[in-house]
């Protein structure tokens, strides 16, 4: 049982590729040009297997749309899409946590994620480590 800590900072400070990394997050953006059709196998999502998933959830949303949530200024753009990836390291995929969130109306709004629609209709933009993800257990 993770809790996200409202500490949380996004940094696009990383030399190594962001799959690598425990805790990570990935910006997208949407893309006209882009029309690859990527099938795979479904996955558990994160809703099922997390039960503080709303509270995660929340924490992030809240985070995400302070100003001081990254590192650097970025710019972000309607449609863009960010995924935070957290226990990436687990052996085992139940373990792992991924959220997704979309840029509507200047702000952060959680939405379901849906790998697929990410890879065929986004390109990668930015990605980077997430420093102090979770919450110190008492």
């Amino acid at each position: 049982m993770c809790i996200i800590s409202d500490k949380i900072k996004f940094c696009t400070c990383t030399n190594q590729s962001a799959e690598k990394l425990k805790h990570y997050w990935i910006l997208y953006r949407f893309t006209k040009e882009k029309n690859e059709m990527c099938v795979g196998e479904p996955m558990m999502p994160t809703y099922m297997s997390d039960m503080n998933f709303e509270e995660n959830q929340s924490a992030l949303e809240k985070r995400l749309n302070e100003p001081d949530a990254f590192d650097v200024p970025i710019i972000f753009q309607s449609k863009d899409q960010l995924e935070i990836v957290i226990n990436n390291n687990n052996s085992s995929f139940s373990g792992i946590f991924t959220f997704t969130f979309e840029f509507k109306k200047n702000k952060w709004v959680a939405i379901e994620t849906d790998p697929f629609y990410l890879m065929n209709h986004y390109n990668e933009k930015k990605s980077g480590k997430i420093k102090n993800a979770l919450k110190r257990k008492k």
